[in-house]
């Protein structure tokens, strides 16, 4: 039997091209590319996966991805999404998987004029040109727009059974998701998070004053986010759970209510007095209420170097 490797994105385009696949008798591996700024494997994929009986696999791919974000080569979208470098670097990496499995070629999921960016044909050449891979990616949902693939050529695919869906319409493809038995329809991929530009405000000040980390762009999804100075912010839980989060990094000064009825508030960077009084004042405004105390908790475990006199005193009260 052939084998093929799937770029996963857990939408319903990405799905139907591995079931367009499976079809005709090829067994496919899926993957999962975890960049940072979209969403993980959920519990929804996995259950998917057994239902159509494919292999279904996450990988980490965030720090190459960190360093195209930096300076991409071909731009970014409308915000911060350099769409065209991270496509090129999800169909690197499974060419080296695809070699791993002894696979015969790569299926994706696009669809020929559905993203303005990304899913052209003349982006498809320039993809298969960068990552050596002429053809041998598969679009199965745009298959018959497009040239012919080593598999199509060889007869290991049949071209007749594949598709000619092209722009942003989803009516072929819920036609086809009736067709292959899905009965819970997955929404289109999309949900990556600089797309987002609020999000990618945050994305920015990182660029600017600190650096791009696995645990500091982690942080970027939970609660609010404000620079206090150059060198210091604070970012304030939004609910219990993000409270809970942020209580769990173990580097760094807290700040939250006496009574718990309220924000934790947790300091990034290097901070004196000051920012600390500002961050207790904000901390005084989420809880809403004009008195509380605020209680400053150090857990610094190495170079301390916090002001003393404040920390002595643990408990601060603070009005507006």
């Amino acid at each position: 039997m052939s084998k093929a490797i799937a770029l996963y994105s857990g939408g319903l385009d990405s799905l139907l091209a591995i079931l367009t696949v499976k079809e005709q008798n090829i067994e496919v591996a899926a993957f999962k590319f975890l960049t940072g700024f979209g969403n993980a494997l959920k519990q929804e994929d996995e259950d998917l996966a057994r239902k159509f009986s494919f292999e279904l696999q996450e990988v980490d791919i965030r720090e190459k991805f960190f360093e195209i974000l930096k300076n991409p080569r071909y731009g970014y979208g409308k915000n911060l999404n350099p769409c065209i470098d991270c496509k090129i670097l999800m169909l690197k990496e499974a060419k080296t998987i695809m070699h791993q499995y002894n696979a015969e070629f790569i299926v994706t999921g696009e669809v020929s004029g559905q993203r303005p960016m990304s899913q052209k044909k003349g982006i498809f050449s320039l993809m298969e040109k960068e990552t050596s891979l002429k053809g041998l990616i598969l679009r199965p949902l745009s298959a018959k727009l497009l040239p012919p693939t080593i598999s199509e050529l060889k007869g290991v695919i049949d071209r007749n059974l594949l598709y000619d869906i092209s722009g942003r319409t989803r009516k072929p493809q819920i036609a086809l998701a009736k067709k292959f038995g899905i009965e819970k329809i997955p929404q289109p991929a999309g949900g990556c998070l600089l797309t987002d530009p609020s999000f990618c405000k945050k994305v920015r000040d990182l660029f600017e004053h600190d650096e791009l980390t696995i645990k500091k762009t982690e942080l970027l999804r939970i609660g609010r986010h404000f620079r206090i100075s150059d060198r210091c912010k604070i970012i304030v839980g939004r609910n219990e759970s993000e409270n809970e989060t942020l209580l769990k990094i173990n580097k760094g000064v807290f700040l939250f209510p006496s009574d718990f009825k309220g924000p934790v508030v947790f300091l990034s960077g290097t901070y004196s007095e000051r920012e600390i009084q500002v961050a207790a004042s904000i901390c005084v405004y989420y809880s809403k209420r004009k008195n509380t105390e605020i209680v400053i908790k150090n857990e610094i475990t190495e170079n301390k170097k916090i002001y003393d006199a404040i920390l002595e005193q643990e408990i601060v009260k603070y009005r507006l």
